[in-house]
């Protein structure tokens, strides 16, 4: 298409919608003639524009032909705006460029002199075609020469967008050493690398241009910065060598590219920064609260740990300060990673387990031992679970070793003994305890449903989930949405095992022991599968038997259809006690724990989306878990007699012997009639088979409490709501606290709601980003959480606005909860 064609479609757009052409045409290059111009182009006047007839124009224009159409042409360049006597009409009108410059500045939609000074400065970059396809692409409208030159960065380095930080970021990537950047190149050959390495030093307020390595010095400093900024104290070698105008800003960029997916290239660089200049021997001169907030360089975890370590070794730690800081740490970059992670895992629950030693120390007999456990005790068994299964994880576990021998030495020689002493004077005085017993399960739980509700009931028994382990999983539950978990603890039946556990779960009136058909229920066998089915059809028709595996392995309309019609449904869960009774395999009980408490929480998960309603967790047993070597003292002779069932901890039978370390327990104590049962006290193990360090059978509270967990779904709850409690939303400072105030109180009808939040002034984010999560109870003063952004520097006009942006952080991503204006106040700023 010709020049002249071009024209007429500009001519031709122009009148369709706005019903006549006014046209400008400016050609200094004189491509045509205003002759030319009449003989080719019909049903336009064409005007050519003088220094004398501007006020002709104008009237025939605007007051003798209004509604006619005109191409004013000029062989001149077109004038200053302040100089242009037709500025009024060209503002209403159309302006015509057909030069290569105007047509591109027209594609590009910026301002013909802007292209022009561009195009004089970089000629090199206006070579390439492609580059300038790409410009078009990035460039936003209207722009400046400022915004022009950044987009002509962002094209040279891949960027894609015209952001100085992300343009910064694509450079840095490519290496440290201008000599070996490719991308240093292009900007040298086809932009300014000096004019570049102005712009980002002014924007991160440096002067790196001059500098050798200028973006090794700049990751310096922004790394520096980013320290800076939560330390408490000052390096004055560095703030000479790394001062920056704009330190918030700094720090902002390093926090934004630790967010970022390439993240791998500052991690190194910050290792080899903190390698580099022996940060970890100046922290190690500075009191632990002078940095523990620092969260750029991961020495500073390292130092906390050891420091922990230490205090626990010298029994100087503070357990409340300490668990507090390794809570805070575990959310920060390096605290969430690898290694990190797991040392800090390790330790807060060594900690813990400090924290609960002095809870023994009040232990009396003639307090119920199984109600104080359940209350309080328990939490040392889930601690130290917790320690051991996280540092038997360990890749590196000598730091913590001497950690674990004395907390293993503590929980097996002082602890276990302690209530091995108390188990045994419940037993020789033939008390019961004070909780509901397991064998009355059915019978006070289960039958009032099937009587009063149409509801079908789902009972999940895990083997050998003991009491602590349950209330992790309760725990995990209470926080689920759309249901509510509640736990008791019941008394098992003495001896603690499998098939007595089993059989006190099911419908009876009497237990008893058959040395053929084993546990029976009225006389009937409670072994298998089956029977266990048949026992519950006699109390409920509509009852059924299954492995948790086998429904949870189903297609959701396969269980559907095997549960349609059901009231009644017992799931037998078997991962715990199938490894820790297998000497083979004995050693992964707590990682066995781990799993099944995650595979239990799966089950609830799945029940619920079959619109399950009342779901029960139990167990049929706990058990006990020695990591160390037990001793010969704590191996007893074996029970000799009729014994018709037994393992490392209990027998029964008839005309049974009572080895030393060992009781005949009274009739009372066991719901099994007409059989004799002798336990091992304390930690004692029968000689027999099986294996050693995992048992069951005794009267430990761990053995012998066993959880009942009820859940219920109910209605989604709803997240609490959430408000900016400040009445004056000024700013003027760069630091700025700022007080939510948590509106609801956590219930069954309000849930947690975790949040995202940042300054922003539009979509720039001026701030440092924070994730938070309300999860508060009690009443209104208790709900109040206050935290602290950093705005970046930059001139920010007295009285303009910002935002406080609050998005809600789910599964499916984020959404925006709330946006607060604040007034920018910065009045320290000007001075």
């Amino acid at each position: 298409m010709n020049v002249i064609e071009k024209l007429q479609e500009k001519i031709q757009q122009e009148k369709e919608v706005k019903g006549r052409a006014i046209v400008f045409w400016y050609d200094p290059q004189a491509q045509v003639t205003v002759d030319e111009l009449r003989e080719q182009i019909d049903d336009i006047h064409v005007r050519e524009l003088t220094d004398r007839n501007f006020f002709k124009i104008k009237v025939e224009v605007e007051l003798q032909k209004p509604t006619e159409s005109f191409l004013i042409y000029s062989a001149n360049p077109r004038p200053n705006d302040k100089e242009n006597v037709l500025l009024d009409i060209l503002s209403y009108s159309l302006e015509f460029k057909a030069d290569e410059v105007a047509m591109l500045s027209e594609s590009l939609h910026v301002s013909d002199h802007v292209l022009r000074s561009m195009m004089e400065q970089y000629p090199l970059f206006f070579e390439s075609k492609e580059r300038r396809r790409k410009l078009g692409k990035v460039l936003p409208k209207s722009a400046g020469e400022y915004e022009f030159e950044l987009s002509m960065m962002a094209v040279l380095l891949k960027a894609p967008v015209p952001d100085i930080r992300v343009i910064t970021r694509q450079l840095v990537m490519n290496g440290l050493h201008m000599e070996e950047n490719e991308l240093s190149n292009q900007l040298q050959r086809n932009f300014s690398l000096v004019r570049a390495l102005e712009f980002i030093g002014r924007y991160f307020g440096v002067s790196i241009e001059e500098t050798q390595e200028p973006l090794k010095e700049l990751l310096q400093i922004l790394i520096y910065q980013h320290f800076r900024r939560d330390a408490s104290f000052v390096v004055d070698e560095w703030e000479k060598k790394w001062s920056s105008s704009s330190p918030n800003v700094c720090a902002l960029f390093i926090e934004e590219w630790l967010q970022h997916t390439e993240r791998d290239v500052i991690e190194e660089i910050i290792k080899k920064w903190e390698r580099s200049h022996q940060v970890r021997g100046i922290l190690s001169t500075q009191d632990i609260d002078n940095f523990q907030k620092v969260v750029t360089i991961p020495v500073v975890d390292v130092l906390i740990i050891e420091k922990c370590v230490d205090e626990l070794e010298h029994k100087t730690i503070h357990v409340d300060e300490r668990l507090s800081l390794i809570e805070q740490r575990l959310q920060t970059y390096w605290g969430k990673k690898g290694k990190i992670k797991d040392l800090y895992k390790t330790l807060y629950e060594a900690i813990r387990v400090e924290k609960l030693k002095p809870v023994i120390t009040n232990m009396h007999q003639e307090e119920d031992l199984y109600e104080r456990y359940a209350n309080s005790l328990y939490q040392i068994d889930q601690a130290y679970r917790h320690f051991m299964y996280y540092f038997s994880r360990l890749n590196v576990k000598e730091i913590l070793e001497d950690i674990a021998s004395r907390t293993t030495n503590w929980y097996e020689n002082h602890y276990l003994l302690k209530l091995g002493e108390e188990a045994n004077y419940m037993l020789e005085d033939g008390d019961l305890s004070k909780l509901m017993p397991q064998r009355t399960f059915f019978q006070k739980k289960i039958r009032p449903i099937l009587e009063k509700e149409q509801t079908r009931v789902f009972v999940i028994i895990s083997d050998a989930l003991r009491y602590e382990a349950a209330c992790e999983l309760h725990e995990q539950l209470d926080q689920r949405e759309n249901g509510k978990s509640s736990i008791l603890p019941m008394a098992a039946s003495y001896p603690t095992y499998t098939q007595l556990g089993m059989a006190s779960l099911l419908p009876h009136r009497e237990l008893s022991a058959d040395s053929k058909k084993g546990i029976l229920a009225d006389g009937q066998s409670t072994k298998g599968m089956d029977k266990r089915r048949q026992l519950l059809q006699t109390v409920e028709s509509q009852a059924e038997v299954l492995r948790l595996k086998e429904l949870l392995d189903m297609k959701a309309g396969e269980a559907d259809l095997l549960l349609r019609g059901k009231r009644l449904v017992y799931l037998y869960h078997d991962h715990i006690d199938a490894l820790g009774d297998s000497a083979k395999s004995e050693r992964e009980t707590y990682e066995a724990v781990h799993q099944a408490i995650n595979n239990l929480e799966y089950a609830v998960d799945r029940l619920s989306r079959l619109q399950a309603k009342r779901i029960f967790v139990t167990a049929d047993h706990g058990f006990l878990f020695q990591f160390k070597q037990i001793e010969p003292h704590g191996k007893i002779p074996a029970v000799e007699g009729e014994v018709t069932d037994s393992n490392r901890r209990f027998a029964i039978g008839h005309h049974l012997s009572t080895p030393e370390g060992s009781i005949k327990i009274m009739e009372k104590q066991t719901p099994l009639k007409n059989v004799e049962v002798v336990m091992a006290k304390s930690l004692n193990r029968f000689k027999t088979g099986g294996g050693l360090q995992f048992i069951h059978g005794g009267a430990l509270p761990q053995e012998a409490i066993v959880p009942l967990i009820e859940y219920r779904r109910i209605e989604k709850a709803k997240p609490v709501d959430i408000a900016v409690a400040m009445i004056n939303k000024v700013i003027t400072n760069y630091r700025i606290p700022i007080s939510f105030y948590q509106e609801q109180s956590i219930s069954d009808e309000f849930t947690s709601r975790k949040v995202r939040a940042a300054f922003y002034q539009g979509d720039e984010r001026i701030s440092n980003e924070l994730d938070l999560v309300f999860d508060l109870k009690g009443e209104n003063r208790a709900r109040n959480i206050q935290v602290e952004f950093t705005l970046v520097e930059k001139h920010y006009k007295i009285g303009e606005t910002c935002a406080l942006r609050i998005e809600t952080v789910t599964k499916k991503g984020k959404v925006v909860y709330l946006e607060e204006e604040f007034v920018l106040r910065l009045y320290e700023t000007l001075y």
